[in-house]
């Protein structure tokens, strides 16, 4: 070593050490602390954590939470989706104060429109989340945290949120203390970039079952009034935990005197010993469950439930939210007016398909301010839930009347369904001549037994075998329900009208009859809840004279059928004011050979469009090579032509451009079993090909209109370049706007002269779209029979390679044939699509027909000249000769 250089190794020591001590004290001092003295001592004071010690102190979860503020940082549209979820950790430490905690927590904001920005700037779904630390005092309920966030702001700028939390969380709570309110407030400067609004936050967490006291309800408190008219099931041994807790369950109102037709319960937390529960009971606009959002407080009551072993019923206690816009201070729950009960039919029928019913009312005096009468409720028709109901068949006999058994549909090695198979269950499309309708048929009893379809298969799938031992005809029960989506209010060619609506803009319909599994019949007489117009008509509830019939596909495929085919019928005379048209229904569902049948189906038709959109690239190449080596030819090319094509080929890729860099197309929520996302993977190298084949093209008029601009006629006149094209525009524009109106008015003719919808309208234009491309080259003819040209102004290639790309689509339609096209599946047309373009027999043989005339037509005008179909004496224009002159000198 040599001892020169030993000194300064000394003295660099002190000098990296004091280096280092800079750096760590800039940072540190750079750093912003936040202090809990500052912010929470007034609230919760200091103390110094002991020892460790587990506990459990209540949490704030997704369905029983809510909040407002912070629109500035979260985003305001979301209101029915606005949740938090506060989340203490078990560890905590004792302090040296009497019960007060130290402890630490996250406190998450989740919504669907909050939005986490890159440094690119792109952005994805993420949750706001504080991670917190502070103090719980006990003696007086009362917990401050203070923490911060790492965030972005709307325009990508990064942010963090320091923020202070206050809450009142009550260790022991009953219905009356239940309430969690509190307010997140930050801790920057209004002016600062980091700053947001306050939060106020309220919510009824799950505590442990020694923390919480049902106070209010028993079973003589819903001794008010009793709106059970029928006899009810039995439920000495029902599990009320499983049956009610943690299940969001919607039930019709009989009427809205209240302001609201729907009505739901979520039951958070049960008590298997006392059979006692906590519920959230929301008035709603709508019947859809709102999973994972927040309840409003404005329409949601606080509730106590228990089981009424003597009369069996349920038993609620419900209470309002007070002072809600004063959470930390004055919210709380009061008003412990409003009871509800609940009781399950013990029967259930053709007129009384309910697997719940029950009652809500107000204990206040009549003339006291929120008081109602009394007000029936009642679960939907098509509800699987089953407490022990049984079935009573009433319409069996007539049914066997109208539909005798037969050995006709019998076939050898032919397979149908089983009775309690999961494929009797299924949605469907409903359509006459002037309605069309979604909706979905849902068994409720097969024979004596409830029918649920996941209880029908094991759990590899397979068939439950004790339910398949019958065959033959078995008594089968029904729930139909579909909503028109149009022209549901107008009448057909023969002044028919049309099923009415029921109140909640659908028809529900309930079934009864025999399914044969040995040839997948299903026939059933059903009755519909008439609407009050017409119940003032017939004096009748319900219209019972209704035909449903079902022909089920083979689940071997060995009757030429994928699809469930059938009708609902009515049994009146057509002068009766409740007869209605027939309507035709086919399913909705994917069976297993369905599936596979439309994979195989959707492969080829990939396979066919890449091949289509591979040789249109190649022809446009060809064109390109054509025009080099003749570019004396451009100005005879039309450039509406190339527009048309250029369009063409740009309009699915603007329609469809984000499904060239992810799956978010139709198969987002679709995946069909066996495809292994290979479908997804093919169509975005099929719109790959189309970019390549649109810039392609663009090259090509590029081409075309920068020679028109740049070269004149013989002369030098640019303008004459133009006076052909313009005349071109003149005569194709009139023919397609007349084409298109008279596509329009056979539409609106076929619909009984009634627009039935802008979607109808769009399909329309679209089909039109691809008829005009199918006829690409009639602008290209107008021009020729204009300029009288004469030459090879387009490559044989081009021109007849892509009339045999447009007319390639319309021969598959007619190998494919019209029988195998569904409308449920056009959704998973990707050649050939039945929405697009015109495609049918007549269609097909039409457009190939035009297509090769068309192409035949520029062959001779290229070979002959552009008038050669006319007289000679219009085929060209006479003109002076010029004659050369000889000098005499």
């Amino acid at each position: 070593m040599n001892p020169s250089l030993f000194p300064s190794k000394i003295l660099s020591i002190p000098f990296i050490t004091i280096t280092i001590f800079i750096l760590v004290t800039t940072v540190v001092s750079s750093t912003k602390t936040i202090s809990y003295s500052d912010h929470c001592n007034s609230f919760v004071p200091e103390a110094i954590p002991t020892t460790i010690t587990y506990t459990r102190f209540p949490s704030l979860k997704t369905l029983t939470s809510h909040y407002t503020g912070a629109q500035n940082i979260l985003d305001p549209d979301s209101l029915s989706q606005r949740f938090i979820q506060f989340r203490p950790k078990n560890r905590i430490f004792k302090t040296n104060t009497s019960n007060t905690y130290k402890t630490q927590a996250q406190l998450t904001f989740a919504s669907s429109n909050i939005y986490h920005f890159q440094s690119n700037h792109s952005r994805f779904d993420r949750p706001l989340v504080f991670n917190l630390d502070g103090f719980l005092s006990v003696s007086t309920n009362k917990l401050c945290m203070v923490g911060s966030a790492n965030w972005f702001s709307k325009k990508g700028k990064r942010l963090k949120l320091d923020a202070v939390l206050k809450l009142n969380l009550p260790e022991l709570m009953n219905i009356n203390t239940s309430l969690v309110g509190g307010i997140l407030a930050s801790l920057a400067s209004p002016h600062d970039s980091d700053y947001f609004e306050p939060i106020s936050m309220m919510g009824f967490p799950e505590v442990g079952l020694l923390k919480y006291k049902y106070s209010l309800v028993a079973n003589e408190d819903c001794n008010g009034a009793n709106g059970n008219e029928h006899s009810v099931a039995r439920m000495e041994s029902l599990d009320l935990c499983s049956k009610v807790a943690y299940q969001f369950k919607i039930y019709r109102l009989e009427n809205q005197s209240i302001g609201y037709p729907f009505l739901s319960l979520y039951g958070f937390q049960c008590s298997l010993e006392e059979k006692k529960l906590r519920f959230l009971v929301e008035l709603q606009n709508t019947s859809y469950a709102r999973w994972y959002q927040s309840f409003n407080p404005n329409v949601t009551l606080i509730g106590d439930g228990t089981w009424n072993r003597a009369k069996n019923e349920l038993c609620i206690v419900a209470c309002r939210i007070l002072n809600q816009t004063d959470p930390l201070e004055s919210a709380h729950v009061g008003d412990c007016s409003i009871r509800l009960t609940l009781w399950f039919p013990e029967v259930r029928s053709i007129k009384n398909t309910h697997t719940t019913e029950g009652q809500i009312w107000s204990t206040k005096k009549a003339d006291d301010v929120g008081y109602f009468q009394p007000i029936k409720f009642q679960s939907f028709d098509h509800s699987s839930e089953n407490y022990g109901s049984k079935y009573e068949f009433t319409k069996l006999e007539k049914v066997r009347q109208i539909c005798p058994r037969a050995d006709v549909g019998k076939r050898e090695g032919v397979v149908y369904p089983s009775g309690y198979s999961r494929d009797m269950t299924f949605d469907m499309s409903v359509k006459s001549r002037n309605t069309n309708s979604m909706g979905y048929a849902f068994p409720i009893f097969v024979g004596n037994q409830f029918y649920n379809s996941y209880e029908a298969l094991d759990s590899n799938f397979n068939p439950w075998q004790a339910a398949t031992s019958h065959t033959g005809p078995m008594n089968i029960s029904y729930e139909i329900s579909f909503r028109m989506l149009a022209n549901s209010t107008s009448e057909s060619e023969s002044g028919i009208p049309s099923l009415p609506l029921t109140k909640n803009d659908r028809v529900e319909i309930s079934a009864e009859g025999f399914y044969d599994s040995e040839t997948g019949r299903l026939c059933m007489v059903g009755c519909r809840n008439l609407p009050s117009s017409e119940k003032n008509l017939k004096n009748e509830s319900f219209d019972c004279e209704i035909l449903v019939q079902f022909q089920f596909p083979s689940t071997n495929g060995n009757n030429g059928s994928v699809l469930m085919k059938g009708s609902i019928e009515s049994l009146r005379e057509k002068t009766d004011v409740l007869y209605f048209d027939s309507l035709n229904a086919v399913s909705l569902a994917y069976t297993k050979l369905e599936a596979m049948e439309t994979i195989w189906r959707t492969d080829l038709e990939i396979i066919l469009d890449l091949i289509s959109r591979t040789l249109s690239c190649l022809f446009i190449v060809l064109q390109l090579f054509h025009i080099k080596k003749n570019p004396d030819m451009i100005p005879l090319i039309s450039v509406l032509m190339m527009v048309i094509l250029t369009l063409g080929y740009m309009v699915p890729l603007v329609l469809n451009f984000e499904a060239m860099f992810s799956n978010t197309r139709y198969f987002q929520n679709i995946q069909f079993e066996g495809s292994g996302g290979l479908l997804e993977v093919n169509e975005v190298i099929v719109r790959i090909v189309t970019m390549v084949a649109f810039i392609l093209q663009f090259r090509l008029l590029q081409l075309t209109w920068t020679k028109k601009l740049g070269n004149g006629d013989n002369n030098g006149n640019r303008k004459s370049q133009w006076n052909h094209e313009i005349w071109t525009l003149v005569v194709c524009f009139p023919v397609y706007i007349v084409g298109g109106l008279m596509m329009f008015l056979t539409n609106w003719k076929n619909n009984d002269y009634i627009i039935s919808s802008n979607r109808s309208i769009w399909g329309d234009l679209r089909s039109y779209a691809g008829l005009t491309l199918d006829g690409f080259l009639f602008p290209q003819i107008v021009l020729n029979m204009f300029k009288i040209s004469k030459g090879n102004a387009l490559s044989y290639l081009f021109y007849i390679g892509n009339t045999f790309v447009r007319l390639l689509p319309h021969a598959y339609d007619l190998y494919r044939g019209q029988e195998n096209i569904s409308r449920q599946f056009h959704r998973f047309y990707l050649y050939a699509n039945p929405r697009a373009d015109f495609y049918s027999p007549s269609w097909d043989v039409f457009i190939a027909c035009g297509g090769v005339a068309f192409a035949v037509i520029v062959f001779l005008q290229q070979r002959f000249g552009g008038r050669f179909m006319l007289p000679k004496r219009f085929r060209e224009i006479v003109g002076y000769e010029r004659v050369p002159v000889v000098s005499n000198e």
